[in-house]
């Protein structure tokens, strides 16, 4: 039944294509005629035409059947990255004297996300170095309860330094099963 009506969307849409192409065409050609003059179709004109119309339903067909099989391939025509499979969550305790990251791959289009934990006697200072992040010049500050995300290919690129002994980050990020980016 749904491929009925994909089938009759695509004919209404190939006869919507071939008659806006004729009528083009037909307007072009009054634009050349001599005005007053008569006004005859080219052969080649009137035989694309025909040639739209005896094969629009086999056009139909092959659309159909293409459309068909991009949608059984899930291709993600939005741009958007695909769904995934699993999640990694975890508490990290930070040193004032700052903390490299675990290594966890991140799945590309996707992000680290990283949360300074609520009950922080602190704040947390996040860098791409071990000198950055003791920095705070050169730091992202995140107040307790506060999050930010990280398009990094690993969780070990960045580098975290607290403002008070006793706090942490809390970290999570979308997985696929057998760690594939």
């Amino acid at each position: 039944m749904a491929e009925d009506k994909s089938a009759a969307k695509m004919a209404a849409g190939m006869s919507t294509v071939a008659a806006i192409a004729a009528a083009l065409a037909w307007i072009n050609i009054r634009k050349a005629a001599p005005p007053g003059g008569e006004l005859t179709l080219p052969p080649e004109f009137v035989q694309l035409v025909a040639a739209i119309a005896a094969t629009s339903d086999s056009i139909d067909a092959n659309l159909l059947k293409v459309i068909t099989e991009l949608a059984k391939l899930a291709i993600n025509v939005q741009g958007w990255p695909a769904n995934t499979d699993s999640l990694t969550a975890l508490r990290v305790a930070i040193a004032v004297t700052g903390t490299q990251l675990p290594s966890i791959t991140i799945p590309s289009g996707m992000s680290l996300i990283i949360k300074a934990w609520v009950l922080n006697p602190g704040w947390l200072q996040v860098g791409a170095t071990l000198g950055e992040c003791t920095n705070v010049n050169q730091s992202f500050p995140l107040l307790p309860s506060e999050v930010v995300g990280y398009q990094v290919q690993n969780a070990d690129q960045i580098y975290i330094a607290a403002t008070a002994a006793g706090c942490f980050a809390c970290l999570t990020v979308e997985q696929r099963r057998g760690g594939g980016a």
